[in-house]
């Protein structure tokens, strides 16, 4: 199955900390192409899989950098426009843990530009997977623009991921997001969350009323990661939680994008089309099996610096490709 990714494809600016050579502390910034949308395409080309992005860049410098990025890992960039706006920045400060606090610069960025014809324009069919994250609902355009990619995808019997990966800088306005985001969710088959931003947005007492609530509403798997704690998964026939790897962190960046791009790689190759998921996903050895590999992709991904350097390929992890063979 082809895997459409949809939302921003952005530069990151990583900061380090460096010595300069009369011994002062210095922070140097390295630009890496990033951005969770972009991420989770990168991550299934790397895999080995079939990928696009549908987004926008800006006509500069690093606009023509992440296009040149995109496709040096084999995505599909036929979705990819450009605009007038400019190609957004996130800075990107590491903990002596690895762990990202973020600053964006997307006032008036390329990503936001987005229009309902060219989620339109997306040749979907049986045999696609939609992913998309909250970000693709931040503004009244971006809202439409996903609900028309959504629409597409049920008329084309494709399957629908999010990930939630709430950003607030994203958005113009956070009256009300919280609804916003739990509506647009409950259309999918796939959700993944970190317990974090869950707890952000619906409080501590309300996260599993929403998760039982996404699962009325017919959505077949729900994740939630927790950082290095065990991932939890929940369908309709039974939930648990799924051990992480250990590992190194050195850089948090993409770890979660890596670890839903490791899922929908295995997705794409365990099934034909999108009728079968729901089969598919009723097998416990099935979902285990897959959060295996995934969570192994995202613990090599933490154990890099940057976004698309660090997401794993397919010989990184040889064992779990083994197996699901």
């Amino acid at each position: 199955m082809n895997v459409f990714s949809l939302g921003e494809v952005l530069v990151d600016m990583l900061g380090k900390q460096q010595s300069t050579p009369d011994g002062q502390a210095n922070k140097v910034f390295q630009p890496f192409a990033g951005g969770a949308p972009a991420n989770v395409a990168v991550a299934v080309a790397k895999l080995g899989g079939t990928s696009s992005l549908v987004s926008k860049v800006g006509e500069d410098s690093f606009g023509t950098f992440l296009l040149k990025t995109l496709q040096h890992y084999k995505v599909d960039t036929q979705y990819v426009g450009t605009s007038k706006g400019k190609t957004a920045l996130a800075f990107v400060d590491l903990d002596e843990y690895g762990e990202r606090t973020f600053d964006f610069y997307v006032e008036n960025a390329a990503q936001k530009d987005i229009q309902v014809a060219d989620t339109q324009a997306v040749a979907l069919d049986s045999k696609s997977i939609v992913h998309m994250c909250s970000g693709s609902f931040s503004t009244p355009q971006l809202a439409d623009s996903a609900q028309a990619l959504i629409d597409n995808a049920r008329n084309n019997t494709a399957l629908l991921c999010m990930d939630i990966n709430y950003r607030p800088g994203f958005w113009q306005n956070l009256e009300g997001v919280s609804q916003q985001i739990a509506d647009a969710a409950s259309h999918m088959d796939i959700i993944k969350a970190s317990r974090e931003e869950l707890i952000e947005l619906y409080g501590e007492n309300n996260t599993q009323a929403v998760i039982e609530q996404w699962l009325k509403d017919g959505v077949s798997l729900v994740l939630v990661t927790n950082g290095g704690d065990p991932v939890a998964y929940y369908t309709a026939q039974f939930d648990g939680t799924f051990a992480v790897p250990g590992t190194q962190v050195v850089d948090t960046t993409g770890a979660g994008d890596s670890f839903i791009g490791g899922i929908l790689y295995q997705v794409g190759i365990s099934i034909d089309n999108a009728a079968a998921f729901k089969d598919w996903v009723g097998n416990f050895e099935n979902v285990t099996r897959t959060l295996d590999f995934a969570t192994r992709c995202g613990a090599i991904t933490v154990s890099r610096f940057g976004a698309f350097d660090a997401l794993p390929y397919s010989e990184d992890v040889p064992a779990v490709v083994a197996a699901a063979g």
